[in-house]
């Protein structure tokens, strides 16, 4: 029996931060406090949690207080064009 998905209740904020996490006018390292500027209508929290996720996905890292799109995504992005914005 196939494995069943719920789904998250953040995925709309999981795809703005990816949207973020992937331009190309900024470095690849985002503050949460840079984050959070670029995503003024949503809350901390929320912005928070839809980070763990895409962590625990392997679609973002966070490291020394920083948070970036993990390598595989930037991959898939920047090289593969295979994920479109």
């Amino acid at each position: 029996m196939p494995a069943h998905h719920t789904r998250s209740e953040t995925q709309f904020e999981q795809r703005l931060i990816v949207h973020q996490l992937l331009r190309d006018d900024h470095t690849e390292r985002w503050t949460p406090k840079q984050l959070h500027r670029a995503l003024v209508d949503i809350e901390p929290e929320v912005i928070a949690e839809a980070l763990a996720e895409l962590e625990e996905a392997g679609v973002a890292w966070r490291l020394d207080g920083y948070v970036g799109a993990s390598r595989a995504t930037r991959h898939l992005f920047f090289t593969l064009h295979l994920i479109g914005i």
